[in-house]
């Protein structure tokens, strides 16, 4: 009876090894995204609760890493519905309106997250580029002066575009 114990043991052993093996494999192979598969947990998680802010700014994360911007905008909006006032989550929805060629909302969704955090920067950065693109060199110049107190480096940065 011990001999058989100790073959079932090993036998078990060996086969979570081997299911191990399997899932690394699964895992690495380009049978199956990782990042696909987190994106499917969270779709999944937004439908079970959705006021899940957290799970919505991670599926947002996932489609504008994948450039999927057009679902990065929906899910950004109801981000933004629960949670009206993260600036991030409204500048990120600048961004994902700005790579969908949608330069108006993208101002808007800019000037809301500069409303909720005044200094930052790259989203005055963000919105001097968005006139550039509709062609307002005037208000991307304006944009440029008050960057100018804010991020020298930025400033000559963008200068360079409004120059072009």
């Amino acid at each position: 009876m011990g001999e058989i114990t100790k073959r079932t043991k090993r036998l078990v052993a060996e086969l979570t090894v081997l299911v191990c093996i399997i899932c690394v494999w699964v895992v690495k192979s380009e049978i199956f995204d990782i990042d696909d598969v987190k994106a499917g947990v969270l779709k999944q998680v937004v439908k079970a609760d959705s006021d899940n802010v957290d799970a919505y700014r991670f599926l947002a994360g996932y489609y504008m890493d994948s450039g999927s911007y057009e679902e990065a905008v929906k899910v950004l909006r109801q981000v933004v519905k629960i949670d009206p006032n993260d600036a991030y989550a409204h500048g990120m929805l600048g961004d994902a309106y700005w790579n969908c060629n949608h330069y108006e909302d993208a101002i808007l969704a800019y000037k809301q997250a500069m409303k909720l955090h005044v200094a930052d920067p790259h989203v005055r950065y963000q919105i001097a580029l968005a006139y550039l693109k509709m062609g307002d060199k005037d208000s991307a110049l304006e944009e440029h002066e008050i960057l100018k107190d804010l991020d020298e480096e930025l400033a000559n940065e963008l200068l360079g575009f409004i120059n072009k």
